[in-house]
């Protein structure tokens, strides 16, 4: 009896009834009846077996299909037979009504308080099998799809084990190599990418791009340009459209003839609304080389004031890299000592149960980061404070904990604790949001302005001449692109003007009236463009052509003739008032409120038609090159060494598809989807 009946023990057995286990001999034995028990050829075996002449009381019984001669006596039953059956069609390819094979199997029909094991069950895998045609492409597809989303080597599809799984799955299914699987793949590529580009060619707005760069082992750096728009259902999109190694220099000429190609490649120039950069040095030139060469065609609206952007996020985490390097010592040793407590069990369990006895809260557990992601960092320091007197009490007693930290220590990771804090928060916004709408930067970006602002007028200490360095940083960030920021938050319900006017006052005081002045009449000024891009008339229109319509039906001697312009007088207040006026004078959303600001302009699609369609490409607007899931992240984007060393056409397609596959909106009707669902499909059934 192993350790597992012993837990159960002897009684537990002793009180089983005979009618709770049933011997499998015994099932099958109620399943497989004997022919004694009905008449003698009713079975549905005799569809496949012929009776011979009996001889001296022996009889035998031939198949149809391989000319076996079996015993067929009547208290022989015919499991035995039912049983070659089955072998001689696995083994044959003879031409048999399938419905006689399986009337052989039927089950039989027994007393439902009794559980029994059907043969439809115990053959179903082979059943499904035999019923199953193998799809050659399908499974091909499928494998491809598992090379490009989990970044597996080519190599994989000529590895003993693969191939060993793959024949036993699939006995029939052809040898795979590495070409044939590279052919695959730029297949799918080419196909997926003509889909892609109706879907751009099609989306009912304006398309706004990012330019970010990727690195590689050796140092190499690769251009990746994405995509972001706004699709029919109101769903924020993003695809990457271009990725390609970059030559030697990596300057702004270069970059800016690869968004310009790409634009063309996809003819997307005249739908182009932003193009959002890494907040480099040279990000002025690039822009401004986009800007000219859009502008001379006439593509881009409001004069291109909404065009270029920095990305925020990489300023954000410069700050944060440049605050963690002041204590980049301090840190090191706190990690080292959270490292001993957690290297022994022992010593850790010793160390929780000295945090109780001092009345310390142990419901959260000491934490190791992940250097190049400050978020880990942020919490491992957090979490440290909540042990600071137990790592006290831990230096006092143990004399081989070498990494204690001084007050002076302490009070310095208070300090940057503290400064942490509020990029932590506004960073914990975008981590957590899968659709990043631009009308959220401004209220993060006024949050940290705010706070570094404090900062450099606070009591100095050991930060002050970072956070000096590092505000003027940020300065020059939001008084490029706080004008961009202002009217994406003005189109938020929840902000409008009244709140972009409260943030301007708390950073200017009297001035700010003259940045909300800026703000409102550039937003008036696109949405006037956006009126007179429109097709659909204006409702003014329609009033004053119905009424002279009226006005020439009517009798000129009736005494009534000026009636129609005294009431158009009078009414002429609310017919002038635009869609905008009216947004704006709508109450404001409770500030604190959980909106989904792309589900409140669909709805006000209707009510609102030109101001929907102009806030929809306002609050596509990327501010930001990186992907929210990699908001913490601070070191750039690396490519591993394998991918980096393929060609530059197979480099595009594995990172584009992988792109395209895992799109971050993607739901159950995506294609990519329902592609690789119909993929798992054929690969279970080839497993069943």
């Amino acid at each position: 009896m192993d350790n597992f009946d012993q837990k159960l023990g002897p009684e537990f057995f002793k009180n089983l009834s005979a009618e709770a286990v049933t011997p499998l001999n015994v099932v099958h034995e109620e399943i497989y009846e004997s022919s004694s028990k009905r008449p003698k050829t009713t079975s549905k075996v005799w569809d496949i077996f012929e009776k011979l002449p009996a001889q001296q009381g022996d009889s035998k019984a031939i198949c149809k299909l391989c000319r076996r001669i079996y015993t067929a006596k009547t208290t022989s039953g015919t499991s035995h037979l039912r049983r070659h059956i089955e072998a001689c069609v696995k083994r044959g390819n003879h031409e048999v009504d399938q419905r006689s094979i399986e009337a052989c199997f039927k089950p039989v029909k027994r007393n439902a308080n009794r559980l029994t094991l059907s043969h439809d069950t115990l053959i179903s895998a082979t059943t499904s099998l035999k019923n199953y045609k193998l799809d050659v492409d399908e499974i091909h597809r499928a494998i491809a799809m598992m090379i490009i989303v989990d970044e597996q080597p080519f190599s994989v599809v000529e590895d003993a084990g693969f191939r060993r799984l793959l024949s036993a799955a699939c006995p029939e299914f052809p040898v795979l190599s590495r070409s044939s699987i590279k052919r695959d793949i730029i297949s799918i590529y080419v196909k997926e990418r003509e889909n892609i580009r109706e879907l751009l060619a099609t989306c009912p707005g304006r398309i706004c791009l990012t330019s970010s760069t990727w690195k590689s082992d050796s140092d190499d750096h690769f251009n990746c340009v994405t995509t972001h728009f706004i699709d029919h259902e109101w769903r924020l999109q993003k695809r990457i459209l271009r990725f390609k190694l970059m030559p030697p220099p990596y300057d702004s000429l270069s970059v800016a003839d690869e968004i310009a190609l790409c634009m063309v490649q996809w003819n997307i120039e005249h739908k182009v609304f932003s193009v959002t950069l890494e907040n480099l040095s040279s990000d002025d030139c690039v822009a401004d080389m986009l800007r000219s060469r859009l502008a001379a065609k006439k593509y881009l609206p409001c004069k291109g004031v909404f065009f270029h952007v920095s990305c925020f996020f990489r300023i954000l985490n410069s700050i944060v890299q440049a605050g963690l390097n002041l204590v980049v010592d301090i840190i090191a040793k706190l990690r080292l000592g959270i490292k001993y407590v957690q290297q022994s069990p022992h010593r850790k369990k010793n160390f929780y149960i000295v945090a109780k006895t001092l009345n310390l809260d142990t419901q959260r557990k000491l934490c190791l980061d992940t250097p190049a992601r400050w978020n880990s960092t942020y919490d491992m320091i957090e979490v440290a404070f909540c042990y600071k007197n137990a790592f006290v009490y831990l230096a006092e007693q143990d004399k081989n904990f070498l990494h204690k930290l001084s007050e002076d220590e302490w009070e310095k990771m208070s300090v940057l604790y503290k400064f942490l804090k509020v990029f932590y928060e506004v960073t914990c916004v975008f981590f957590r949001n899968r659709q990043p709408t631009s009308n959220l930067y401004f209220k993060a970006a006024w949050k940290v302005h705010s706070r570094l602002f404090d900062m450099v007028r606070g009591p100095e200490n050991f930060m002050t001449r970072m956070v000096r360095e590092m505000h003027s940083k940020l300065n020059h960030y939001w008084s490029a692109y706080n004008l961009i920021l202002s009217c994406a938050a003005i189109l938020d319900p929840r902000y409008k003007i009244k709140f972009v006017e409260y943030c301007y006052t708390k950073l200017y005081g009297s001035g700010a009236q003259k940045y909300v002045s800026v703000s409102v009449n550039t937003l008036y000024g696109l949405f006037d463009e956006y009126m007179q891009t429109s097709a659909r008339p204006s409702q003014t229109t329609l009033l004053s052509t119905a009424a002279s319509k009226i006005s020439n039906d009517k009798d000129e001697n009736d005494g009534f003739e000026d009636y129609e312009t005294f009431q158009s007088a009078r009414f002429r207040t609310q017919v002038e008032k635009s869609q905008l006026d009216l947004y704006l004078e709508e109450p404001s959303h409770d500030l604190n409120s959980e909106i989904d600001v792309l589900e409140y302009w669909t709805l006000c699609s209707l009510r609102y038609p030109e101001l929907s369609k102009m806030a929809r490409d306002v609050l596509t607007i990327p501010v930001s090159t990186i992907a929210s899931d990699s908001a913490f992240d601070i070191t750039p984007q690396v490519i591993s060494a394998d991918r980096s060393s393929l060609k530059p056409k197979m480099l595009q397609a594995l990172v584009s598809l992988q792109d395209w596959m895992l799109a971050s909106d993607r739901t159950s009707k995506s294609p990519y989807l329902i592609a690789y669902s119909n993929c798992c499909y054929t690969m279970h059934n080839c497993f069943v």
